[in-house]
């Protein structure tokens, strides 16, 4: 389990960032900005796939866990975890491929069929493994945990990636840099007319302006991120030898996260508040949902075992 301290130390240097954001995203985004950086590309394209791997596994280890206790649950929930396993298989492969060949990635539709391709067999390898780690685990709170983490991936990358995005449409660095016509917005301003500005403007410079020019905030791409630096530490559920390195694996998720603000912000497609926001939003859902767990004591703690009475 993630010590409470250490969710408090990182949600600071987020909020820090946000504040500082909050009157500098400009300024800053115009000092390290370098349009189609190879290193910026190759995050956005490849970056996700650890997030997404991490769903397949997920769902490998939620099939194997229901089929080892199939006999211990009623059939309803273990047919339940077995379709939700395949879901996560499926919605992995769909997730991880899209970033290969978009305006993101290397904008090359040409790429899409290849990204599906290698997301089948790539995600098929990871469930795989999930099941085989998980099948024969001994933890009696392994299904619960599970359950958990994809519950955060629902929760945490939908409001990210998609809802919030719905209603706040703030352009791109690049869009305001490169394009034109727009001024810089702030993470709470939505640019209101884009549709409009689209219709009017559906290709400059070479460039397709789409819908997903004024989907700068949140990061989505640093959601997937901090999904990660949420989930390695429970790396020690799976794998005994991790046991008691729990709060490395977080700070090694935490410098994953980093790197990923950076290399977002590095290509215009982010500012600062963008990516510190992705982030916040993930960890107060996995924080909420630890904490949630624990005071039922149904998961993300072990047991202790009663103790017998003393024979007088």
């Amino acid at each position: 389990m993630i010590k409470k301290r250490h969710f408090l130390i990182v949600m600071g240097i987020l909020l820090i960032g946000l504040i500082v954001g909050s009157f500098l995203d400009l300024q800053i985004n115009q000092a390290i900005f370098s349009d189609r950086n190879g290193f910026g590309i190759a995050m956005a394209a490849f970056g996700t796939l650890p997030c997404y791997g991490g769903l397949a596994f997920l769902g490998g280890a939620l099939f194997g866990t229901s089929f080892a206790r199939r006999k211990e649950r009623h059939m309803a929930i273990t047919v339940g975890s077995y379709i939700a396993a395949a879901a996560c298989y499926i919605i992995s492969i769909y997730l991880g491929s899209k970033d290969i060949p978009s305006i993101n990635g290397y904008n090359n539709e040409a790429l899409k069929i290849p990204a599906i391709i290698v997301g089948i067999f790539l995600f098929a390898g990871i469930a795989v493994f999930g099941y085989l780690v998980s099948v024969k685990n001994d933890n009696k709170q392994l299904w619960a945990i599970i359950v958990a983490m994809i519950i955060v991936y629902i929760i945490g990358l939908i409001p990210v990636s998609y809802v919030i995005k719905l209603f706040i449409h703030r352009p791109r660095f690049r869009l305001v840099v490169n394009y034109g016509g727009i001024p810089f917005h702030n993470w709470w301003e939505s640019y209101k007319d884009y549709k409009t500005y689209i219709d009017a403007n559906p290709l400059i410079n070479g460039f397709n302006i789409t819908k997903e020019e004024f989907k700068s905030f949140p990061s989505g791409h640093t959601g997937s991120a901090a999904i990660m630096m949420m989930l390695l530490p429970y790396l020690s559920v799976f794998f005994k030898k991790l046991k008691g390195k729990e709060t490395l694996l977080f700070y090694i998720g935490f410098a994953w996260t980093l790197l990923m603000m950076f290399s977002r912000m590095l290509v215009g497609a982010h500012y600062l508040t963008d990516t510190c926001m992705g982030a916040l939003i993930l960890m107060v859902v996995f924080f909420t949902v630890q904490v949630f767990g624990v005071s039922k004591g149904w998961m993300f703690s072990e047991k202790k075992p009663e103790q017998e009475p003393v024979q007088e």
